[in-house]
């Protein structure tokens, strides 16, 4: 076992809310799909004009957790934005021919869906890594799913399949063996991460291709993550205790969970619990302007309280603009609203949109354009009913716990190897001191003997039997 030491490094906003599940979040369920007398009939109707109709009266004022936030044109922007990349999503289920939208930007660009779990990588991962894993003992999905979330990418997956077919597996998990396959990919070309995903190690681990940090921190969540996941009675829990890990930063520690969600390894509702990324503060910001920034000074995660009112105000904002959002529907016909995740992401993207539509209104950051070029979307027609998450209908899920206070996450120190020992220095009570190398640091450090072996007793015994065998080796015969 590596040694963990911990570290409170920083806070969080609290995670307190009085939010309950989202309408249809809680049923059992396999598949979803759009009314097809109703709401498709709606969206097909008439397309959206480009840019969606901005009011020229300055919006209402809304208030959530005592602060004033004052919107922009960017907010309506966003139902407004839901409402057209839904429709595009049926449009192309129900067989019609491109375009499937007049609006410019979401016809030139490329965008996520209203709901996370309809975009590409999200419908793979829920019916290729997880529904054909759903069989096996739950240590074996969850390799599946931290083996697709070191790359993120579809092509990735499909390359280990065919190299390792029944044996992509932990039980024959092999960390030479993927290198190769991996490493000889990448000679040829082969892009091996999704760039938006891809977990740059600042510092060195064991070793130098970028694929091989990813792949050993996988072998260290899996030996941590069954625990985590056993144990913490919030998913705010799970969140502190993985973020915690070195080069697991926020944004894709919050993306690792979501696609955990999909799986029965990580059972809350599906509005427990979100983080706000960098896109989406900076979207948050083109919609509130100066408010949210003052509204931070006294309540520091009011992001996180903004995502869960967008939730449970979605039906009336929609209405409020005139707008008929497609909702997903479950086998049952039950429409499912969007969950928190869903607002995070759908926040992120407008923050994007809106460098066209609302080129003056500034977020974070200094990106005020698109990005060049033109996006040519796939002519592959697309199933007329979606995946949804076996998972999803979980009784255990019918109930949100969100748990009340701040976040916080506690820096995690991993040592990997001893390297060699000493009689102690500086006062120390031991008699030895073992030099001691750490997971995503260069210097290796000196320390007490007797807390390594608390922490690490498997690297003390492994170290002590190769100490031995040297010795054995040098002894005279």
């Amino acid at each position: 076992m590596p040694a963990l030491r911990t570290e409170r490094t920083h806070r969080w906003g609290s995670s307190d809310s009085t939010l309950t599940a989202a309408s249809g979040s809680n049923r059992p369920r396999r598949n979803i799909s759009f009314n097809r007398d109703a709401s498709l009939a709606s969206s097909l109707a008439a397309l959206s004009p480009s840019p969606p109709p901005q009011s020229k009266k300055k919006l209402e004022a809304i208030t959530i957790r005592g602060q004033k936030l004052q919107p922009t044109p960017v907010l309506d922007t966003l139902y407004h934005w839901l409402t057209e990349r839904k429709a595009i999503d049926d449009r192309r289920r129900a067989g019609m021919p491109t375009p499937w939208t007049k609006d410019a930007v979401l016809l030139k660009h490329k965008f996520c869906n209203s709901y996370r779990v309809l975009d590409r990588t999200s419908q793979f991962v829920v019916s290729e890594v997880i529904e054909k894993g759903s069989h096996l003992p739950d240590k074996e999905l969850l390799f599946r799913i931290l083996l697709f979330n070191c790359f993120n990418r579809i092509e990735t997956w499909i390359l280990l399949k065919e190299a390792f077919g029944k044996k992509l597996t932990w039980k024959d998990f092999d960390l030479k063996a993927y290198d190769k396959v991996l490493s000889k990919a990448k000679r040829a070309g082969t892009s091996l991460f999704t760039a938006a995903y891809l977990k740059i190690i600042q510092k060195k681990i064991d070793y130098d291709a970028n694929h091989m940090h990813h792949l050993q921190m996988l072998e260290i969540l899996m030996d941590a993550l069954p625990g985590i996941l056993e144990e913490s009675e919030y998913a705010a829990e799970v969140y502190e205790k993985v973020a915690a890990y070195p080069n697991m930063a926020a944004f894709t520690t919050y993306q690792l969970m979501i696609s955990l969600s999909y799986s029965r390894l990580l059972n809350f509702s599906a509005n427990d619990f979100v983080v706000a990324g960098p896109g989406a503060s900076s979207g948050l910001r083109k919609m509130f302007s100066a408010s949210i920034t003052k509204a931070k000074e006294a309540v520091p995660d009011i992001e996180t309280h903004i995502l869960r009112w967008m939730v449970t105000t979605q039906r009336e904002r929609f209405a409020r603009l005139g707008l008929e959002f497609s909702f997903l529907r479950d086998a049952n016909g039950k429409e499912l609203e969007l969950d928190v995740a869903d607002f995070e992401h759908a926040v992120c993207e407008v923050d994007k949109y809106a460098r066209s539509v609302h080129p003056r209104i500034k977020g974070i950051g200094h990106r005020t354009q698109m990005r060049a070029g033109t996006f040519h979307p796939s002519p592959d027609p697309l199933p007329e009913t979606p995946a949804l998450p076996t998972a999803w209908g979980d009784p255990a899920r019918r109930v949100a716990r969100v748990r009340p206070g701040p976040l916080v996450v506690e820096k995690k120190w991993i040592i990997t190897k001893i390297l060699k020992e000493r009689p102690a220095e500086n006062g120390n009570d031991d008699t030895v001191e073992y030099l001691v190398s750490w997971l995503g640091y260069d210097e290796p450090t000196w320390e007490p003997r007797s807390l390594i072996v608390e922490d690490a007793p498997a690297l003390v015994e492994e170290y002590q039997a190769a100490l031995k065998a040297k010795k054995d080796k040098k002894a005279p015969r």
